[in-house]
């Protein structure tokens, strides 16, 4: 499991599950590059933005979590 924070939401991401279907790539390319390491980058979108766009992963492989 990987994990990529912010102040604002923790995201999480299991390869394990990964179908590879890039809903996360598409909705967000800011935020989810594979071309970059980490290819996480929580800071270039608004926490909501996020969310949104996790919420499409259909393998349930990308989650989030707001902190305390």
């Amino acid at each position: 499991m990987q994990e990529y924070r912010s102040d604002t939401i923790i995201v999480r991401y299991d390869p394990k599950v990964c179908i590879h279907a890039a809903e996360c790539v598409k909705g967000l390319p800011a935020v989810f590059d594979v071309s970059k390491q980490p290819w996480v980058h929580v800071s270039a979108a608004t926490s909501d933005e996020i969310k949104r766009v996790i919420d499409l992963c259909p393998s349930g492989a990308l989650t989030y979590e707001m902190p305390i």
